[in-house]
């Protein structure tokens, strides 16, 4: 434990003990003050030794405050708490005598010795160490609340005429006290009407009250019925008197938000953090509202918030979201395995989603990998993960754990039509037709979309058989495309099929009657080869326009590509008379 912290302890402890002993030491005192001893109901006033550049300055600029208090109040009427009061009591708490205290202490101080009213001061010197300012203000606590009255400056050419103004101005600022008190009478009671009115005779009373000018926020506050505009008006007149009221500031902020005026807002939830930068409840408004508004502004804030508290699993969810809201990829990563890292459950679908999301937007392969892999082993049933991780492969060029990544998708959901595409696809990649052709067809089984899984094979295997065969106009070509359109058609049967399937037909039956007719010219030695030769084209070329026409009549193809089919027909039915010719001139001895 440190030394200011066993201090601090210390003061709270003894000070405990000396609040019983308060009164009756106070009695002990000689009266210094007219009027006697203090009565039951006389309000005690605190003034401890100032904020000063010198030690000497704060124990003069309080004593000459307390002595004109003194000669200007009756005891019966107001008390001053006497100086060797204070000094007993911080020295039983180890605290020197001659040293200002924080406004925590001072109001310990102050319970501990029953002041109502504390006088909190500042005095600094002028040029040449002649003029003196006191700038002081009355503090008194209301429940948990520490209400600040601020009050005029006060010059003097001393430590005494600075004192003699400022005992002026308290003695003015407590003219709204007896109203203040029946504000708050009604507001307990329910009554926020009569609290309005009550806090409005104090603000008459003292032109810048402060007490009073709360009071009559609370009331607003707690009649829920007072316009935004009006709070806005009345917090920020408090605030125009006493700049650190974390209360005016709050009812600002709360009427900003019901008009919708967010900068407003978020400017007012600024200034209470500057106040009270340990205020859970405060950062984590300002947060949220510079997420929506400014995720930029609210970033410093919760870095700084984690240096203290590095393992808090809400501020690292509020940093790893707003990392990812302002494109922060690579950053927000990090941010989100640490949030992982704190609170395991916070590894939903959801976080995979999103950490993948900023893996995608960092071009990162390699993370995209490792978190859809970890997340494929989290959540085996959705299918997304592994779908992605086969995409992320096939980019790569690695089709054999693409492949085995796109069939761990479509496990995990058989209707998903995406996994399907992917698996059909990579195996085509791989160029196995026949692989692709077998997954097209348990894709159609398990419910997948039959137009999405026919297209991803047209498009994989036909177009690419049809291209080469069309550019090349060699017949292996056009061999090789009719056994894919067959494939096809045989497991996905469709007019699209059965079109691909007759142009093939149709192309292998062309080269077979212009081949047929080559051979059947030859002569010499060969003739008899040939024409053996020239027979088989010919039947060739009946059996494959016979499935052409099939394909594009009754099979439907024609209703596929109607141009395309009715020129094929054309062509066959002009050409196709030859083939029983060719039949009888070459297939006979």
């Amino acid at each position: 434990m440190s030394a200011s912290t066993r201090r601090s302890v210390s003061l709270v402890a003894v000070l405990a003990l000396a609040a019983a002993s308060a009164p009756a030491l106070a009695q002990r005192q000689p009266p210094v003050q007219r009027g006697g001893p203090p009565g039951e109901g006389t309000p005690y006033i605190l003034v401890s030794p100032f904020h000063a550049p010198t030690r000497e300055l704060a124990l003069e600029a309080a004593e000459e405050l307390r002595s004109r208090l003194q000669s200007e109040h009756s005891a019966k009427d107001l008390f001053v708490i006497t100086r060797s009061s204070i000094e007993s009591t911080l020295r039983a708490s180890g605290y020197p005598v001659d040293s200002a205290l924080s406004v925590t202490d001072l109001m310990e101080l102050a319970r501990s010795l029953h002041a109502e009213y504390v006088v909190d001061g500042t005095a600094t010197r002028g040029a040449a160490g002649k003029a003196v300012r006191f700038a002081t203000t009355v503090l008194m606590r209301t429940g948990q609340q520490i209400l600040s009255q601020p009050l005029p400056p006060a010059d003097g050419k001393d430590a005494g005429e600075a004192a003699k103004l400022t005992e002026r101005s308290i003695t003015e600022s407590l003219k709204q006290i007896p109203s203040y008190k029946e504000c708050l009478n009604s507001l307990r009671a329910g009554k926020n009407d009569d609290a309005a009115a009550k806090a409005r005779l104090g603000i008459i009373a003292y032109q810048n009250a402060a007490f009073s000018r709360i009071c009559l926020l609370n009331a607003y506050s707690s009649s829920k019925t007072a316009p935004p505009d009006s709070i806005i008006a009345l917090a920020t007149r408090i605030l125009a008197i006493d700049s650190t009221s974390l209360l005016a500031l709050a009812n600002l902020a709360d009427a900003y938000g019901a008009k919708g005026e967010t900068d407003r807002q978020i400017d007012a939830y600024q200034r209470m953090h500057v106040l009270d930068p340990g205020n859970q409840a405060v950062t984590t408004a300002l947060i949220t509202l510079l997420g929506r508004a400014d995720p930029g502004k609210a970033l410093p804030i919760i870095e700084g918030m984690l240096k203290g508290n590095p393992g808090d699993a809400g501020l690292l969810r509020n940093q790893w979201l707003l990392l990812l809201k302002v494109g922060r990829f690579r950053d927000a990563i990090a941010a989100g395995e640490a949030l992982v890292k704190a609170d395991t459950a916070a590894a939903t679908v959801d976080y995979f989603q999103r950490q993948l999301g900023a893996a995608q937007g960092d071009s990162d392969n390699a993370k995209i990998q490792e978190l859809a892999s970890k997340a494929s082993q989290k959540f085996p049933k959705e299918v997304s993960f592994p779908s992605l991780l086969a995409q992320t492969y096939r980019k790569s060029g690695q089709l054999q754990q693409a492949m085995q990544a796109a069939r761990r998708a479509t496990e995990a959901d058989p209707k998903d039509t995406r996994a399907w595409l992917l698996a059909i696809v990579t195996a085509s990649d791989m160029n196995q037709a026949d692989t692709a052709l077998a997954l097209a067809k348990n894709a159609a089984a398990a419910g997948a979309d039959k137009q999405q899984i026919e297209a991803a094979l047209l498009s994989s295997l036909v177009a690419p058989a049809i291209k080469k065969a069309q550019e090349s106009k060699e017949r292996p070509d056009w061999d090789a495309a009719l056994l894919t359109t067959q494939a096809l058609d045989a497991a996905l049967p469709s007019p699209a099929s059965k079109f691909y399937f007759g142009l093939a037909s149709f192309q292998v039956g062309y080269d077979a009657i212009q081949n047929a007719s080559k051979l059947g010219e030859a002569k010499g030695r060969d003739v008899k080869e040939s024409r053996a030769k020239a027979c088989a084209e010919a039947k060739v070329a009946e059996e494959k326009w016979a499935n052409a026409t099939i394909a594009m009549t009754s099979g439907g193809g024609g209703a596929y590509n109607k141009d395309g089919a009715a020129s094929m027909m054309n062509l066959i039915q002009q050409y196709g008379d030859y083939i029983p010719k060719m039949k009888a001139a070459y297939c006979t001895r």
